[in-house]
């Protein structure tokens, strides 16, 4: 067998470069004609590669022309479908017009200060006349603060747009957004995660971060340190912590349940989570490459990484487009890329000078490191040489910090239990931070 299958290979790579192509031209193309023009497309190859044997002689190569034309059709219609719904449709007003908007929020509001960062996905727009028109386009609102507001939320928002911005829409500040409709999956989150967390404090909001993906308390501070560490995807829901998260479960189920059932129940799990704290696009990448693995062991079939790498990038194509081109995605993509790739090269050469339990994590951040390296120099100009040690430092840190802050979040009603843990996630967190703030003032490779 190949490196990985030829199917997957080109399937990946074709969607790929195909939805590449349709950015570049900006291809608008319905939902509806993707589901009729793919079971044609897709039947049509088999019978020409089949039947037609007097015209495609290259049987050999079948499977990677058939990955190569179900590759192309998912990326030009993912894409398509992301223009056609990110196009502005609207009639009977001039943008100035506008004096209202309703729609669904894409994500989480994200609270800075008094003013609330809200995206949305509008569905009508009106004018102070009373007059109201369907519309479809997205949009960033800036509103007062007044209250959480979470993805899947229908809101109203009075204000206008800003005359020199035309994507960004300015709420009335006397009159703040009115939620309209929450949708049931929405308000069953909305009670977990106010009844989740009580305590206050710095390394509170910090574990709010890392496991629910929620930053509204985090020190802006925090942040930057984090990132001049080279070590901000800690802050990004990813493989790490999902990992963490797989782990910690594992050990909890170990003697309650067979392998087996233990992958799928804890499969069902990562799904409640993802709809729990939100799509972020590394979260949708891991779970996505361990629900594919664990279908695999189902069909009790082996598959290679890579085209676990490549069947994963070609669903989340599908299922979430518009999240493709983030630099969360392609981040994300490159590294476990390079962990792949570069994992056991550079575990071979790092064998002759350091002992084994620091060879795979020394080798799986330096793998990381070499394929996000120059994404993170043109994407932010700036590239901290030593990210990779501090990643190397923090990850046991944080796999503690986050096992400890959830085993108090399933004892927070038992009152002597719970300072304990607390006075123990404020020493992690302490620890967490010294670590970083030493790495953020290493050198740093930084472009104009």
């Amino acid at each position: 067998m190949e490196l990985f299958q030829r199917f997957s290979g080109a399937l990946a790579l074709s969607c790929a470069l195909s939805y590449l192509a349709g950015a570049w031209t900006g291809l608008l193309l319905p939902l509806d004609a993707f589901w009729v023009a793919l079971p044609v497309l897709y039947y049509g190859s088999v019978f020409f590669v089949q039947k037609s044997s007097h015209l495609f002689r290259f049987q050999r190569y079948r499977d990677s022309f058939f990955g190569m034309i179900l590759g192309i059709w998912l990326g030009l219609f993912s894409i398509g479908k992301v223009n056609y719904e990110h196009a502005t449709f609207y009639e009977g007003f001039k943008m100035h017009e506008v004096s209202f908007i309703e729609g669904i929020l894409q994500q989480d509001g994200f609270q800075k200060g008094p003013v609330s960062i809200l995206h949305i996905r509008v569905q009508s727009v009106g004018d102070r006349k009373g007059n109201r028109h369907s519309a479809r386009f997205e949009l960033t609102a800036f509103v007062p603060a007044s209250g959480k507001f979470l993805s899947g939320d229908r809101v109203h928002i009075g204000g206008r747009f800003l005359p020199d911005r035309g994507g960004i829409f300015q709420g009335d500040r006397k009159h703040p957004p009115a939620l309209l409709h929450r949708p049931f999956l929405t308000f069953i989150r909305s009670q977990i995660l106010g009844n989740t967390f009580h305590q206050k404090g710095e390394h509170s909001a910090f574990l709010k971060a890392l496991c629910f993906g929620m930053k509204d308390e985090l020190e802006v501070e925090l942040g930057e340190t984090f990132r001049k560490s080279g070590t901000s995807h800690i802050l990004a829901l990813s493989g790490m912590h999902v990992g963490i998260l797989v782990l910690l479960l594992q050990v909890l189920f170990r003697h309650l349940f067979k392998p087996l059932l233990q992958r799928m129940i804890i499969s069902f799990f990562l799904v409640f989570y993802c709809i729990l704290v939100g799509p972020f696009p590394s979260l949708v990448r891991a779970i996505l490459m361990y629900e594919i693995y664990t279908v695999s062991l189902l069909l009790r079939r082996k598959i290679h990484p890579l085209d676990l790498l490549s069947y994963t990038f070609v669903l989340s194509c599908v299922l979430f487009p518009e999240s493709v081109l983030s630099y969360s995605s392609i981040l994300s993509y490159a590294a476990v890329s390079g962990i792949f790739l570069l994992t056991r090269p550079l575990q071979r050469y790092m064998r002759r000078f350091l002992f084994d339990p620091f060879v795979a994590a020394v080798s799986i951040s330096l793998s990381a490191q070499i394929l996000t390296a120059p994404l993170t120099l043109y994407f932010f100009s700036r590239l901290p040489l030593f990210g990779w040690l501090a990643s190397v430092l923090l990850s046991p840190l944080v796999t503690l910090f986050m096992w400890t802050g959830v085993l108090s979040l399933m004892v927070g009603g038992i009152q002597f239990l719970d300072p304990t843990f607390q006075r123990t996630l404020e020493f992690l967190y302490n620890a967490l931070l010294y670590v970083a703030e030493i790495f953020s003032q290493a050198p740093a490779l930084q472009v104009p």
